[in-house]
């Protein structure tokens, strides 16, 4: 078996696989890492793949809780019928790097927008031939609200819902955010499609808010759960 890890933000996500598909899963936050030993004591393992965007303290948590040695992957020019144009591919979160591996192989020979949405919002451009033209990086809902809650004297409050005329301040919040959030990933949607002279691209969403943007951007779009879990995959397949 192999163990492919993502380690994000706020939690850590694992699957395990036999090379076709994810045989098991789990997650845990960052206050929760010292659980990781116990809960992969006793695997079997071939070799383990990981992604990690997180604080050095939780990357050595997880290699020390890991039964073999973790290849941590970083950006890269090129892989998987993908060319990364980022500029400086060092500074570019892995994490981006392997949902974009993934939605191509999801989604093969289509115009993509990938929106991942979590502590932050990141927002992908990808051609039908392969070309990764980058992308967006803006706080996510929960960053948002916590933004204004600490910036202004009077907005520390839960967020409401969604509504097209908030006429309450807890829906002002949420509409707010959300639609910020939803005016960037259609605007980069605009963008690429005038870039390539083709329909608008379909819109990939993935990450905790996924199911909060749906209903608020154009057709068609779809919702891919644990996508650079499945570009490690590709990547550990490959290997």
């Amino acid at each position: 078996m192999k163990l492919l890890i993502d380690a994000g933000n706020t939690r850590v996500k694992w699957a395990l696989t036999d090379g076709a598909v994810l045989c098991d899963e789990g997650v845990v936050t960052h206050d929760f890492a010292h659980e990781l030993a116990e809960r992969w004591a006793g695997l079997t393992l071939e070799a383990a793949w990981g992604a990690s965007v997180a604080r050095p303290t939780i990357r050595d948590a997880v290699e020390a809780a890991c039964p073999v040695p973790v290849r941590w992957m970083s950006s890269e020019r090129q892989r998987g019928g993908v060319t990364n144009h980022y500029r400086n591919i060092a500074e570019q979160g892995v994490d981006r790097w392997m949902a974009v591996l993934a939605a191509r192989a999801r989604l093969p020979g289509q115009d993509v927008v990938l929106a991942s949405a979590g502590t932050a919002l990141t927002v992908e451009a990808l051609t039908a031939e392969g070309d990764y033209l980058g992308g967006l990086i803006l706080p996510g809902f929960a960053l948002m609200l916590k933004s204004l809650a600490a910036g202004t004297a009077q907005l520390d409050r839960l967020a409401g819902q969604w509504e097209p005329f908030p006429q309450a301040t807890p829906d002002a919040l949420a509409s707010g955010a959300l639609d910020a959030m939803a005016g960037a990933i259609e605007r980069l949607r605009r963008r690429l499609a005038e870039q390539t002279g083709r329909a608008p691209a379909t819109l990939v969403l993935t990450g905790g808010d996924a199911e909060r943007l749906l209903p608020l951007l154009a057709p068609p779009c779809v919702i891919m759960d644990n996508l650079v879990i499945h570009g490690l995959l590709r990547v550990a397949n490959e290997t």
